[in-house]
């Protein structure tokens, strides 16, 4: 879906708008390294959005290698007192640096799915036997987004259809693009970037030969700052009598796209918003490198306590 397009959908308030659910599959708390007044700031504005746009559900869906139980426990925060339901998560880097998430029932089962998907330490060929152990959801995110760990990018089309085989939803609409494409649409840059707005219109509108059978629809926002939860999923269909949203989700529910934030209203065309997403992909790409090389060293495990402190430099780029 091209940006224009994106930039029609209604804005709603409300829960349940018109007898519809408003899930977000695919969110960064992204408090890593962050003080705790920056922190105390993003709770109350994270609060104010998911409350303004009707949320009813929020997967916390962290990176591996950026302490995903915190994030968790940041948006438990952020949902204290409110309607929205926080499902844990984490999205996992596997051994061919592909990304896979992975949604659990409780923190427990959270938990326990960290200690088996350690990044870098797992392969996407396990994907369905790990998801059946933990009993978890899993969904493929961006398969074709111009980042380097997007699964149909980095596997071969036969590996890419196996691992449709094996997850619950793959990621139709992803909104992070939004915030690259809408300054690559303009006839200056359209012919430069021809490859890379391939990728970013099948991030914000997956080809339905590349959604595989059987799977749900998963849209998320993939935002790394509140402000720019631009998309996310709604259904109709609702909670039956004594189910969980995680139960709800086990129906591979296929998803259609609503606008929560206004783009905007957020400045999506303010070069500082560019800037900003810049220095945290920075950020995320020193860590990630830092934790592959770690692994890579067979250090990993033993050097766990003291990643928390390898980006403590950078969080003063916020």
């Amino acid at each position: 879906m091209p940006p224009n397009r994106m930039l029609d959908l209604k804005h709603e308030n409300g829960l349940h708008v018109g007898n519809t659910t408003r899930i977000d599959l695919h969110y960064h708390a992204n408090v890593y390294g962050l003080s705790r007044r920056l922190r105390r700031k993003r709770v109350r504005l994270t609060r104010r959005i998911v409350a303004d746009g009707g949320l009813a559900c929020l997967a916390s869906t962290e990176h591996s290698y950026k302490n995903p139980l915190e994030a968790y426990h940041h948006l438990l925060e952020v949902a204290e007192g409110g309607c929205t339901h926080v499902l844990p998560g984490v999205e996992a880097v596997s051994s061919e640096n592909v990304e896979v998430i992975f949604l659990f029932r409780d923190e427990d089962h959270l938990r326990k799915g960290l200690g088996l998907l350690p990044s870098f330490g797992w392969s996407c060929r396990d994907a369905a036997r790990i998801a059946a152990e933990l009993d978890c959801i899993t969904s493929i995110p961006h398969p074709f987004h111009i980042c380097r760990s997007a699964a149909g990018n980095v596997l071969s089309s036969d590996a890419y259809a196996a691992l449709l085989n094996m997850v619950d939803y793959v990621e139709i609409h992803n909104s992070s693009a939004l915030t690259i494409s809408c300054r690559l649409f303009g006839p200056m840059t359209r012919s430069l970037f021809r490859r890379s707005l391939h990728k970013l219109h099948a991030t914000l509108d997956l080809p339905p030969e590349k959604r595989g059978r059987g799977l749900g629809w998963a849209i998320g926002s993939d935002a790394h700052f509140p402000q720019e939860q631009f998309i996310v999923g709604e259904t109709g269909q609702q909670l039956c009598e004594g189910e969980t949203y995680f139960d709800m989700l086990r129906r591979r529910i296929r998803f259609m796209p609503y606008g929560m934030v206004s783009l905007f209203e957020q400045g999506l065309s303010n070069d500082m918003s560019l800037l900003r997403n810049c220095r945290s992909a920075m950020q995320e790409g020193i860590i990630k490198k830092y934790c592959k090389t770690l692994f890579q060293a067979g250090v990993y495990a033993t050097a766990l306590p003291f990643i928390s402190a390898a980006p403590a430099f950078l969080t003063k780029i916020r």
